[in-house]
This record gives C-alpha cells, sequence and structure tokens, in this order.
C-alpha cells in the first residue's frame, strides 16, 4: 500500500461536483479541484445538467490497489480517479459532513461518531437554492438520513444494496432529480464483522461495484438528453484489528486514503 498520505482533503469534493454543474458555492467552502472539474466538463461538452454520487461506505485506497480486478464495474463508466485525504477523525458522519460541506470538522462541528442534523449550509442547500432538486437514496439508519436532514428535498432508504438499486433505478426512470446522492454500506459492515480483506468484505465490493454498474448503465440511457455526471466516492477506508475484526476513526494510512472515481455521460 502507499507509505504516504493522499494530496487532496475530502472537503474539495462539494466544490468540485458543485463547478462541474456550473455552480458556484460560497468562499466558506473549499475550492473545487479545478483541473478536474475542467476535463469533466469537457468531455461533458459543458457543465452537467444531472449528478449521481455513489457513496460505498468505508472502501480504503489500498482495497483498490490490492483487488483492482474488483473495482473493473466501476473503470467501466468511470475515466478520472482521484485520491482524496479522509477527514480526523476518519469515520462516516465527520467524512460526509466534510464532503458535502467544504469544511474541515472545525467548521461544520461534527468532529467524532454523532449526527446531529446539520445547520451549515452544504451542497445540497446551493443545489436547493439554483431551483434545483435532490434527493438521498441511502441504507435504513445512514448517516445521511441523520446528518443532511430537514432540507427541502426528497429522502428514501432500503435494507441493502439491492433495494437501493432498484430503487435507484426509479430515481432516474422518473427523469425528476438533478442530484442523487447514493449511500450504502454492505463492504462496511462485512469488514467491521470479518475484516477488511476477508472474503466476505471482498464479495461486498464487488456487490457494490456491481449496483454502480447497473447504475450507471441506466444513466447511460439518458445519453444525449442530459449531461450527467457520475462518481464512486468513498468517505474513508478501515484497518484490521488484533482480533482479526475491522475498524476505522485512526489516522492510519488503511483509514485515511481513498480513491474517487469519476464519469460523465453526454
Amino acid at each position: 500500500m502507499a507509505d504516504h498520505f493522499n494530496h487532496y482533503p475530502l472537503k474539495h469534493f462539494a466544490a468540485t461536483v458543485a463547478d462541474c454543474m456550473g455552480m458556484t458555492l460560497p468562499e466558506t467552502y473549499a475550492p473545487p479541484i479545478s483541473w478536474a472539474s475542467r476535463i469533466l466538463k469537457s468531455r461533458m461538452g459543458g457543465t452537467a445538467d444531472r449528478a449521481v454520487l455513489y457513496h460505498a461506505d468505508a472502501v480504503g485506497l489500498y482495497i483498490w490497489q490490492q483487488y483492482t480486478q474488483l473495482f473493473a464495474p466501476v473503470y467501466k463508466h468511470t475515466s478520472m480517479a482521484i485520491p482524496f485525504l479522509s477527514t480526523v477523525a476518519s469515520v462516516t458522519p465527520v467524512a460526509h459532513a466534510s464532503m458535502y460541506t467544504g469544511l474541515d470538522p472545525e467548521g461544520h462541528g461534527i468532529k467524532t461518531y454523532v449526527r446531529p442534523q446539520l445547520t451549515c449550509d452544504t451542497l445540497y442547500d446551493q443545489i436547493i437554492a439554483s431551483g434545483k432538486k435532490a434527493a438521498i437514496l441511502a441504507m435504513e439508519d445512514s448517516t445521511f438520513l441523520h446528518i443532511f436532514t430537514g432540507r427541502q428535498m426528497d429522502y428514501f432508504s432500503a435494507k441493502n444494496a439491492a433495494e437501493i438499486q432498484e430503487k435507484a433505478l426509479e430515481l432516474i426512470e422518473s427523469d425528476k432529480y438533478d442530484l442523487i446522492s447514493i449511500h450504502t454500506f454492505e463492504y462496511d459492515n462485512a469488514a467491521h464483522a470479518y475484516g477488511p480483506e476477508s472474503k466476505e468484505a471482498l464479495n461486498a465490493v464487488s456487490i457494490e461495484a456491481e449496483v454502480f454498474d447497473n447504475i450507471a448503465t441506466r444513466l447511460n440511457g439518458f445519453a444525449g438528453k442530459h449531461r450527467i455526471l457520475l462518481s464512486y466516492s468513498p468517505d474513508h477506508g478501515q484497518h484490521l484489528t488484533e482480533g482479526g475484526t475491522g475498524s476505522h476513526g485512526s489516522t492510519l494510512l488503511e483509514d485515511m486514503n481513498i480513491l474517487h472515481f469519476f464519469g460523465t455521460i453526454q
């Protein structure tokens, strides 16, 4: 695995997505990774009018490094990979708050595994303010369904990745949402129980990659009608404990280094 920390903090995610959609976020947000959004917009032939952001929980960079073949369904629909650095603490509420606010934990206020409703500005608030429609689709009790609640957008939950896929295809077919965020944690659950590189955990990586594949394949049906940005964007990684199970929340490379894949449809 890599012996250094990735360069780009996770807080740059929100503005990069916004820039791809032709939106300028407030100065409180970390700036976009401009070279990346410039390339993605060039590939779309303009700014995206749709974005579908898939968050497979806890998939670390080293999982991609050692089991690259499992990500073939993701590669099929993406053309850019950006190494990101997760947050301290490297846990889901902290990481996703930074991802969608463009702020460090000190700025958005979530520093540990707590899940209050965020009152600061988020990417969703900017989407809504610009007259666009957003939705969150997540597995039951997802952090997304806690920290981003209370906004004029739609929230959907499902029991597992298979049900998430079914609902995601339904939402895409409705063609009514400008931004859809999807959160699954099949891998996170399996890695916690059996270890990050166990057969159960690696099978979950494959399940989530296949869900992404099927979602992206359906999005391809809107080529020529929409310019679409899509991403496969984990929040943090997970390390092996002495007891043989998985954990995260540390500043270990396994927890901190992640990889995001971006694709375009036009």
